[in-house]
Order: C-alpha cells, then structure tokens, then sequence
C-alpha cells in the first residue's frame, strides 16, 4: 500500500517527524527508562516515581500516536472488511478513530482499578506501562517494516511478521504488567486484573477487526 503517495499522509508523516526531532532531548532521556522496563518489571515504577521522566513518556506517546497509526494503516495491520471502498483518508481516520477507542476503553477500566484501589502508586505504574512499551513496539515495527521492504518482502509475509512481533511484544508488556500487579496482589487477583483490564479491550479491537 502506497501510503505516502498521498499529500495528507506525507504531511501528517513531516509535521509528525520535525515534532519529534524538537522533542528528541525528551525522548533520548527516557530511553534507558524504558529499556529497564523491558528488561525488569520495577523499571516501569521506577520511570513513574520519576515525575519529568513520566511526563517525557506521555509526551512522547501523545506524538508518536498519528504516526502509530500511519504505520497500522501503511502495513494494513487492522484491515476489517468494513473499510473496504473507502478512500485512504477516510480509512486513515477510521483506523485511527479505533485505535484512539480502543486507548480510551483502556483509560476508563485504568481510571475505574485506580478508583478502587485510591491510585496507589504501584496500580498507577501497572496502567501506565502500557505506554512505556507502545514507544518501543513503534520503533520495533516502524523499523522491521522498513527493512523488509527494502528487502522486496512480499506485503502478506511483512503483514504477518509485524502481526506475530506486536503479539510477542503485548505477551512480554502483560507478563510484566503482570508481575507489576503480583508485587501488591496475590496470584488470583492478579489473574482478575490482567483479564478484566487486558481482555476486555484487546479482545473488542480483535474482533472488530474479524467480525466486521
């Protein structure tokens, strides 16, 4: 899909790009942050004690969510069939309508756990770290995507590469939000939590994406 042949998305893709090149600084601080967060569960409490680095990684996130969908929409990583017929931009807007439904009913079940549990600080980190590695899995596939097709790599067998390293990528983000969750909790609690707060949304953008 030829996606930046069109002048909306190559606008989006430059405004997207100078936006994060003056906000580069932020971004290189938070790194070693976020490569703990994938290497030990506590790093993620750690970037979230951090005041400036914690909102460094909402900026960030916030800048790289157009561009996220970009890539979702360049390598038809959600592709229902109910955006066929549809002009690129408006499927642009659809995919990322979705996505941006799909980070809201995580905020809301997010919002609803630290209510029952008065925001304490370790529930605070377990919901955010869903950020911390949305950053990394962007990079992950921009780049995957970009080797592979320099490559000559067929679009179903790319699709389907980016496809299995965003699975392995949101089994490694559960693990550690799960161990998150086991430091206060104990073990079944821990299970409710993760598939009241990780089943319940991801399972919705699944199936929007097969039933329709």
């Amino acid at each position: 899909m030829d996606t930046f042949s069109n002048p909306v998305f190559c606008a989006l893709a430059v405004f997207f790009t100078v936006l994060f090149l003056l906000n580069l600084r932020s971004f290189l601080k938070i790194v070693p942050s976020l490569w703990d967060c994938v290497i030990r569960w506590k790093g993620n409490i750690s970037l979230e004690d951090s005041i400036q680095l914690a909102r460094s990684r909402s900026w960030i996130a916030a800048i790289l969510f157009v561009p996220f969908c970009l890539v979702v929409y360049s390598y038809d990583l959600y592709s229902p069939a109910f955006l066929d017929g549809m002009s690129p931009t408006l499927r642009l807007a659809v995919v990322s309508g979705v996505l941006a439904a799909y980070l809201l009913l995580r905020a809301f079940l997010n919002w609803q756990l630290e209510m029952h549990r008065f925001g304490t600080p370790v529930f605070s980190a377990a919901n955010r770290s869903f950020y911390n590695y949305c950053i990394i899995l962007f990079f992950f596939i921009f780049a995957s995507g970009a080797i592979l097709r320099v490559f000559g790599c067929e679009e179903s067998l790319l699709r389907s590469v980016l496809l299995w390293e965003i699975t392995i990528s949101y089994v490694i983000y559960c693990f550690r939000r799960g161990q998150i969750f086991a430091s206060v909790c104990n073990p079944f609690s821990t299970f409710l939590y993760l598939c009241s707060l990780e089943l319940i949304p991801t399972s919705a953008l699944v199936l929007s994406a097969k039933l329709f």
